[in-house]
């Protein structure tokens, strides 16, 4: 196998190639368990697969050392979290896209109904991993929460990370559809 294929998430063994595979990742941060309305919803999610044959979810573990950091002493503010939960559709054929692309955004928003189908900060959630960019939280059709997604990834810390956007982007030459804002 090549060695870019076996390094690339989601790592060997998912459906597909470099050429072929496709794949949708979206994350959250937990402070602490699921709720039981949540926990329910991913069960029902997990356990119908109808429009996915390779998707699923992944709990990583989080927390320790990470916690000694000061939040505004980096980009990533979440640092009280105990799990970052990955939610993840994989597939071969462009053919496949709508369903696969629907399963996984209707998993994640019905996960977090409550707050606008994100991750909302708050007693359960912390926002969303920034290293798995996910347009639908700028997309108000799948973010209805009010909260923006430069929140969501970096939470009190955007501002300060705009500034030095601002100081070495300021003609914001570097960016994509989830980059930092000049000030």
């Amino acid at each position: 196998m090549p060695w870019l294929h076996s390094t690339t998430w989601p790592g060997a063994g998912e459906p597909g190639d470099l050429i072929t595979r496709r794949y949708k990742n979206k994350a959250a941060y937990l402070r602490r368990s699921y709720t039981d309305t949540q926990l329910a919803t991913i069960y029902r999610h997990l356990t119908n697969s109808t429009g996915n044959s390779g998707g699923g979810m992944l709990l990583v573990g989080y927390g320790g050392e990470v916690q000694a950091v000061k939040p505004s002493d980096t980009a990533v503010a979440q640092r009280d979290v105990v799990m970052k939960a990955v939610f993840a559709a994989l597939w071969t054929n462009d053919s496949d896209d709508a369903s696969n692309l629907a399963w996984i955004r209707n998993f994640y928003r019905d996960v977090y109904a409550d707050t606008g189908g994100v991750p909302v900060p708050g007693e359960v959630s912390d926002g969303s991993y920034v290293n798995y960019p996910d347009v639908d939280l700028a997309d108000p059709v799948w973010n209805t929460s009010g909260v923006p997604w430069s929140t969501l990834y970096y939470k009190e810390n955007y501002p300060r990370l705009q500034r030095i956007k601002s100081r070495w982007d300021p003609r914001n030459v570097f960016r994509h559809a989830l980059s930092i804002e000049p000030a």
